[in-house]
């Protein structure tokens, strides 16, 4: 199906060399432009285009209240493709941008030899987000069906006070050569694009109480990471931390993969342990979902459950097939609630999934694992 395409972006030039890099596929059929914020926002909602690729430094209305504005009222797949970096941003502008569909720094340099260096990237991240277009029309129509839209001038941004920073030590840690089957529970979530909400809306309704500890690995941003946990820490019971290299796992603590590194369970003494490092990527990710599963498999044995979610590409698959097959459970989130159905489909297609339930049913499997339901 052919996709069409607005760009907004106040520099001409740049709106040219997009619009003709794009143009060379195929599948993308028409290309917009809008030149400012104010204009995006009116030919997003007259042209109903697939996707926004979206610069933040835009004239009268910038592009991170463009953003803001359309996440709550007219939601579509969006592409922040802009110089300004992430760590640049102020905290509050991350935590929004959580929710982009991709955010790709312009390169430096003269425009029209720099900008086709990430040509394939920006193809790659347009096509996809095309193809998740009706998921974004049916939280569209739930919207436009319970509130009505404020004027563009009535939103704000809200700034967030800065927090005291907190400096956690990495303790080294060694891998016992000899396992033993530990004999606590886990639970372990990969996730890429679409996760950040897909895990909140889980995770916000878990009680504090509960007692199993939740490994999570989510493709993002290294300059994203902090933020999505504070973020999640903002509406959920349990506690949600970046782990540092070397620390134990707890029960009733959710780890979040630090962004830039491979996440794993070591064992040592009999209890169980997080290893964070830089390596290979694999899958062409770091963190990769399938090094946390692969050693879930190995450490956990049947005492695991493993639960894929949305997300582009196949990372994961394999490690939840040896989760599966170490006599644990699985699950994959439904093509029904998935941004990207492409890692949950990869794990279906492969064998490795005991059940397929929206994302909005994981939780309650998540309680029968717990109190030792069947999940029948």
């Amino acid at each position: 199906m052919p996709i069409n395409v607005l760009i907004a972006d106040d520099s001409a030039f740049q709106r040219k060399i997009i619009a003709d890099m794009l143009l060379t596929n195929e599948e993308i059929a028409r290309v917009e432009i809008a030149r400012n914020g104010r204009e995006a926002i009116q030919k997003v909602e007259t042209l109903n285009p697939d996707v926004l690729i979206l610069d933040l430094m835009m004239p009268e209305v910038d592009g991170i209240t463009v953003f803001k504005f359309l996440s709550e009222h007219y939601p579509i797949p969006t592409i922040i493709f802009s110089s300004k970096s992430p760590e640049t941003l102020d905290k509050s502008v991350q935590a929004l941008l959580l929710g982009a569909f991709d955010f790709i720094v312009k390169p430096k340099g003269l425009w029209e030899e720099v900008f086709p260096k990430i040509k394939e990237k920006l193809i790659f991240s347009t096509l996809y987000a095309g193809k998740i277009k009706k998921t974004y029309e049916k939280r569209n129509l739930l919207i436009k069906e319970s509130v009505e839209r404020p004027s563009l001038l009535s939103l704000l941004i809200p700034k967030l006070q800065k927090q005291p920073k907190t400096k956690l030590k990495e303790v080294p840690i060694e891998e016992a050569t000899q396992k033993s089957q530990l004999h606590s529970k886990v639970i372990a979530i990969g996730t890429s694009t679409g996760g950040p909400r897909t895990l909140k809306s889980i995770l916000k309704n878990i009680p504090k109480d509960f007692k199993i500890p939740i490994l999570i690995v989510q493709h993002l941003d290294p300059y994203f990471m902090k933020e999505l946990s504070k973020s999640l820490n903002q509406v959920c019971d349990i506690e949600i931390k970046i782990p540092v290299n070397g620390e134990k796992i707890l029960p009733g603590i959710a780890y979040l993969s630090p962004g830039g590194k491979h996440m794993k369970v070591v064992q040592r003494n009999n209890s169980p342990y997080i290893k964070t490092f830089k390596g290979e990527p694999v899958n062409f990710c770091m963190p990769s979902v399938d090094v946390l599963f692969f050693s879930v498999a190995e450490i956990y044995k049947n005492q695991a459950l493993g639960i894929i979610l949305t997300g582009l590409g196949d990372d994961g698959a394999a490690g939840l097939d040896a989760i599966k097959k170490a006599g644990s459970k699985t699950i994959a989130e439904s093509e029904q609630t998935c941004v990207v159905y492409g890692m949950p489909k990869a794990a279906v297609k492969r064998g490795a999934v005991d059940v397929i339930v929206p994302n909005y049913s994981i939780k309650d499997y998540i309680m029968k694992f717990t109190r030792n339901y069947g999940f029948n």
